[in-house]
């Protein structure tokens, strides 16, 4: 992992609903893209590529409901602190 740490408001609720934006954006930018682009190799290409953000932003949404529970969260290879008043089993040193 990376030793970079996120800044303070990129807690994991932030995050999630972060993510969920992008999720939702990458819908729309695929939808934009089948719509208004016709160059087929373009047209696939974009909407491959804006395939890919939404699912890793998907896997990344779905860790970080699961991570709560380990205190052990990561998105993309970056640390998140859950606050303690989040998850009181957090707060505990060496967790």
């Amino acid at each position: 992992m990376l030793a970079v740490q996120l800044p303070s408001w990129a807690n994991s609720d932030n995050l999630r609903w972060i993510t969920l934006g992008v999720i939702i954006g990458m819908v729309v930018l695929m939808l934009l893209v089948l719509r208004f682009i016709q160059k087929l190799v373009l047209k696939g290409t974009l909407f491959g590529i804006f395939a890919i953000i939404g699912l890793v932003a998907w896997v990344e949404r779905a860790d970080l409901a699961d991570c709560a529970k380990t205190c052990n969260c990561s998105i993309v290879g970056f640390d998140v602190k859950i606050p303690a008043d989040k998850n009181p089993n957090c707060s505990t040193p060496g967790k």
